[in-house]
Order: structure tokens, then sequence, then C-alpha cells
């Protein structure tokens, strides 16, 4: 992938990405002490749709983005990539069990909804700082000449 190319889907991505957990942020971040019978499965579906997407999203990455581009570029950099794409698949199973739990909830639960708000909260930070983390490998590697 060209250089130009990557900067202009990492920032489309990024986007995507940004977007999506400003709803689950706004969607969680009260959860409604009662009258939780609507809440949840919509809190669940914005979950659900953030998780998808940036599911896809590492995929891309891992395949016709730009980790096999760093590898190739900078092979001291191998160590980077490789912890990048297993934050990757942590993140997944994170994603995983998140869904799980929200799938799990009823408009009863009290612990258990802000339990899953404070768990989402976490992963969003964590999201949040491999996206940044990524993007200084980019502009790392790209941003030099070859």
């Amino acid at each position: 992938m060209k250089p130009q190319d990557l900067a202009g889907w990492l920032q489309d991505e990024r986007n995507k990405v940004d977007e999506l957990i400003y709803l689950v942020r706004k969607h969680l971040a009260v959860p409604p002490p009662s009258g939780r019978e609507k809440w949840i499965p919509e809190a669940r579906e914005c979950f659900r749709r953030l998780s998808e997407h940036l599911k896809k999203h590492m995929a891309l990455e891992e395949a016709d983005g730009y980790l096999r581009d760093v590898r190739a570029r900078h092979p001291k950099l191998s160590n980077e990539v490789d912890r990048l794409q297993h934050e990757h698949d942590e993140l997944g199973r994170l994603m995983d069990q998140v869904q799980i739990a929200l799938d799990e909830l009823r408009s009863e639960d009290n612990l258990l909804v802000r339990s899953c708000c404070v768990r989402i909260a976490t992963l969003l930070s964590y999201v949040e700082q491999h996206e940044e983390q990524e993007q200084r490998l980019v502009l790392h590697v790209f941003g030099q000449d070859p």
C-alpha cells in the first residue's frame, strides 16, 4: 500500500472507530437507574457494532493493511509488530467477554450493569492507546524515506 493511500485509509478508519467509540461512551456513560428494558438491548447493539468494526479493522491491518509493510521496511520493528498483533487478539477476546456479559444482563441487574459499563470504559481506553501506538509506528516508518 502506498504511503498516501495508507494515510487516507488510516484516517478514515480512525474516524469510524472514533465515531463508534463516541456512540458507545454516550450510550453507556450513565446507565439508567431503572427502566432498562429498552436500554440493555440498545447497549448490546451499540457495543456489537463497535466490536464488529474493530475486529474487521484489525484483520485488515494484519492482512491487507500496513503491518506486513512495516515488517518488510524495518525488520528491526518485528517485535513491535508482533506485540500489536498480539494486542489485536487480546482486544478481540476482551470484546467477546464484554459482549457475553452484555448478553447476559437483565433489567434488574444493578451491579452487573455498572460492572459492564466500567469494563467497556476500560476496553475503550485500551483501544485508544492501541490506535495511538499504531499511528506512531506508521508515522515513524512511512514518514521516512525508504
